[in-house]
């Protein structure tokens, strides 16, 4: 897997993106770049690595030990290498002198600077917008936060977990008569890391037909609100409070996610009477044929009942079998799979969705891979997540002239390095 393996490379090559990102949703936000062949350079410090890096202390997990090679256990994280391909990886320490300087030099020759810290750090280290245009005029600077940089909330820190009750995004998610609750696996950072992504992209083409860059201030909250947004319409249009639904929908029924034999799952609609009448062929149950259920507003209107008898089918179903009946029908409908078994499908595969990467301490493991299919400019994965410092040497000398000994120094004062700080 190398950075000369394709003749025909992506959309953004040539772009330098510049990025002080950590976690999910701005490192996510900046893998799209990179798998659309921007030269994406992740700067960390040595004193505080990507908390998705999991620390220096601590036993690599067994599912990755591997004797045969070198492994430390900051670079072998499964959350950091799974969202910083394409990637290359320095360190700098922005808490020293030196370190800033170097950052900056680094500006003035990139075309995109992104963190995800609160407003007032990049603007602590002397690195706002004026300062960053200053150095590299027509830079595009995207600072993703939880709440934006203006507003009563501009300072409270936040993660996915957080996000989700603020966006309104809890209130929707529950059962019918149940609490709010959380999706449980931090869903707003990915939803962030794709608008911050998108709003980039919308960036440089502004500036390719101006000249102008741009300040992005995108704050979580609003971005998972967008999400929500049909829900919050309909508050503000007439003051309804949509309850929540657990799996069913607001206008169809049958839509539910129904318990099958070997505690496997079931999900299926009826979106159309079309649909409605190949349900019935597949479950051929007489209960169905009765004027309650004739019409999408009368099996609504009698939802619990209809749940009832497709409920009592799918029990007795085999969850695969069901799936593959409905679906020759004509009905949606999926048996409930393990993330391990999406990426191994059949239709994931046939578009290269999975990719099988190869680290070089972490080995050789399935990942997803670029989200498009692009005809003209094809995006790839070059290259797998980069190591603490793996390229520190290679930008500082290429980009800034930095000497093997000047590097060494740095890496003697922990300015950089590929470690803890000694």
């Amino acid at each position: 897997m190398t950075t000369d393996a394709r003749a025909v490379r992506g959309p953004l090559e040539g772009v330098r993106v510049l990025t002080l990102t950590q976690a999910w949703s701005g490192t996510f936000a900046t893998e799209l770049l990179g798998l659309l062949d921007a030269d994406v350079i992740q700067v960390e410090a040595r004193r505080r690595p990507d908390t998705w890096r999991g620390g220096y202390e601590g036993a690599i997990h067994e599912g990755i030990r591997d004797a045969n090679r070198r492994q430390r256990k900051w670079n072998v994280s499964p959350l950091y290498n799974a969202v910083n391909l394409n990637k290359r990886g320095i360190t700098l320490d922005l808490g020293a002198t030196e370190g800033i300087e170097y950052f900056r030099r680094l500006v003035a020759l990139s075309d995109v600077v992104v963190d995800n810290f609160s407003p007032r750090v990049m603007g602590n280290w002397g690195l706002d917008f004026d300062a960053l245009s200053a150095l590299r005029p027509g830079v595009i600077q995207a600072s993703l936060s939880a709440y934006g940089a203006t507003g009563r909330y501009r300072d409270v820190p936040g993660i996915g977990g957080t996000i989700e009750p603020m966006s309104g995004m809890s209130s929707l998610l529950g059962y019918e008569g149940g609490p709010p609750l959380n999706s449980g696996n931090m869903y707003p950072d990915p939803v962030a890391g794709m608008h911050m992504a998108s709003a980039i992209l919308a960036a440089l083409h502004h500036r390719d037909e101006t000249g102008e860059g741009q300040y992005i201030d995108l704050g979580m909250m609003e971005a998972n609100a967008t999400f929500v947004g049909d829900a919050l319409v309909e508050y503000t249009a007439n003051g309804r409070v949509r309850p929540r639904l657990g799996n069913h929908h607001l206008r169809i029924s049958p839509h539910n996610i129904y318990a099958a034999l070997d505690e496997q799952w079931l999900a299926l609609s009826a979106d159309d009477e079309t649909q409605w009448d190949a349900l019935k062929r597949v479950l051929a149950w007489p209960g169905l044929d009765i004027p309650e259920f004739g019409t999408m507003a009368g099996r609504k209107a009698n939802e619990e009942r209809l749940d009832a008898i497709v409920g009592g089918w799918v029990a007795e179903q085999d969850a695969t079998d069901a799936e593959q009946r409905l679906l020759a029908a004509g009905v949606p409908a999926a048996r409930v799979r393990f993330p391990i078994e999406v990426l191994a499908d059949a239709h994931l595969r046939a578009r290269e969705f999975p990719v099988t990467v190869d680290h070089p301490e972490a080995g050789e493991h399935v990942m997803v891979g670029v989200p498009w299919r692009l005809s003209r400019t094809p995006a790839a994965v070059d290259r797998s997540a980069p190591m603490l410092g793996q390229h520190s040497l290679e930008v500082m000398s290429a980009l800034l002239g930095v000497t093997e000994a000047e590097y060494q120094d740095l890496v003697a004062r922990n300015i950089s390095g590929d470690g803890p700080p000694q």
